[in-house]
């Protein structure tokens, strides 16, 4: 497996308005995903790299740290906070094996991750729990944007 590198994780933000505090925080998530992608490879689930970034975070530039002021997400959002990630997962195995492994990640230090069917083909972790206590969570009130996994009941969030 590829590391993901915190540089890789900052972006095209890293000459941004970062905080200390965000890049340590960015820090120790880089190192937790790097535990969860090695225990996933292991188990083998395929690990890929966005042509688009060039690393295994998903999407075009917002996968990783946002900046405070940028319009994607939330104004308080996990991504601006350096406590979430978006990992390319361009066929949905590591989603389905995340949610296979609940309490694998919990150990870890992943404490949520949003609904895969919002997440097509990316999976959103975060290292910090929901207030709701919820693992899976859905990240906004659109509509899903893929089909259920096997593993989820599409009764329950």
């Amino acid at each position: 497996m590829t590391p993901l590198t915190l540089q890789a994780y900052l972006g095209p933000y890293d000459n941004e308005s970062i905080t200390p505090q965000v890049r340590a925080a960015g820090g120790m998530l880089v190192s937790m995903v790097n535990d969860v992608l090695a225990v996933a490879e292991q188990d083998g689930v395929p690990l890929f790299i966005d042509p688009d970034t060039l690393s295994h975070i998903g999407g075009s530039g917002n996968g990783g740290v946002r900046p405070p002021n940028g319009l994607v997400g939330a104004k308080n959002s996990a991504h601006k906070r350096g406590r979430a990630v978006d990992i390319y997962d361009p066929n949905r195995e590591l989603a389905r094996w995340v949610l296979r492994n609940i309490d694998r990640l919990k150990t870890l230090g992943i404490e949520a991750v949003e609904n895969p069917r919002w997440t097509p083909s990316w999976l959103h972790l975060q290292d910090e729990p929901l207030a709701s206590g919820n693992f899976v969570f859905i990240p906004n009130a659109t509509p899903p944007l893929a089909e259920a996994l096997p593993e989820q009941r599409t009764d329950v969030a």
